[in-house]
């Protein structure tokens, strides 16, 4: 693979503003354009409406380039700012994200973590477990992807479909075994100089050995190591506090994005007097 500097022109690590991730729903049979400045533009359906959807632009498009309504995902608080000024519409809350820094050294990595998160890596290093990683194979039959979705429907959530992360351009499968007993594993999806956290598993022999602690302290290192400075662990939940408190005791910083916008320039009069 690359070096991240080699990969990452004009990139600053977000998943979505990444070539890679163009290319993957393009290979998904996803309709993908480029819009006037560079931000991507895909087509969503929003009840019996079809609507252009620009996500998290690094700059926002001139309202002109867009053909009829769109939604517009900001990246921030200044987008949204911009975004009201025009006269769109916000539709959904921002969300918050888990962040972690890879650009310092593991002293400072760890001394990020809170003292129980600490604790459990510990304890992890402690069990002997074998760390494997390598590419995801492309096998639409991988056990993990069997695995992640019998995980989501016992949990009841949704996520990206298989084929996103079977299609993805460059993928790392961290994987936790005592002998030939799979205890835990995790995918990263590569978007140098990000990268991303994007399915995690573990079993019960996992949970008790720390497994998922250690995953994350190897695959941040090995990371770190190949240039990848941000490492996005993904939305923080109320549904799942468990969860949070996994990201942020690791270490993570809470990054805010911006609302979900409806931009329209028929609907601009209304905007404006609702803002």
């Amino acid at each position: 693979m690359k070096h991240a500097s080699e990969l990452s022109a004009g990139q600053d690590g977000r998943m979505r503003r990444h070539p890679h991730y163009a290319r993957t729903l393009e290979h998904m049979g996803r309709p993908v354009t480029r819009l006037p400045g560079g931000a991507l533009c895909l087509m969503r359906h929003w009840g019996p409406l079809h609507l252009s959807w620009v996500p998290e632009p690094a700059v926002l498009p001139d309202p002109g380039a867009l053909r009829g309504p769109a939604l517009i995902q900001a990246a921030d608080a200044a987008q949204d700012a911009a975004l009201r000024a025009r006269g769109a519409i916000p539709l959904m809350t921002p969300q918050y994200r888990a962040v972690l820094d890879l650009s310092t050294d593991a002293e400072r990595d760890m001394a990020r973590q809170r003292q129980k998160w600490r604790n459990r890596l510990r304890h992890g290093q402690r069990q002997r477990l074998e760390v494997t990683h390598a590419p995801l194979p492309r096998d639409p039959g991988h056990w993990l992807l069997a695995a992640e979705a019998a995980q989501q429907r016992a949990r009841g959530y949704r996520a990206l479909p298989a084929d996103f992360s079977r299609l993805w351009p460059v993928t790392r499968l961290f994987t936790a075994r005592r002998g030939k007993e799979v205890l835990a594993a995790q995918l990263f999806l590569l978007h140098p100089p990000g990268a991303s956290y994007h399915i995690g598993w573990s079993s019960e022999a996992g949970r008790a050995a720390s497994a998922h602690n250690l995953l994350l302290w190897q695959a941040g290192r090995w990371l770190a190591a190949r240039g990848i400075t941000r490492l996005d662990l993904g939305v923080l939940d109320d549904a799942a506090p468990g969860l949070a408190r996994f990201k942020l005791g690791a270490g993570a910083r809470v990054e805010s994005g911006g609302h979900l916008w409806l931009a329209s320039r028929f609907l601009a009069p209304l905007g404006r007097l609702i803002g």
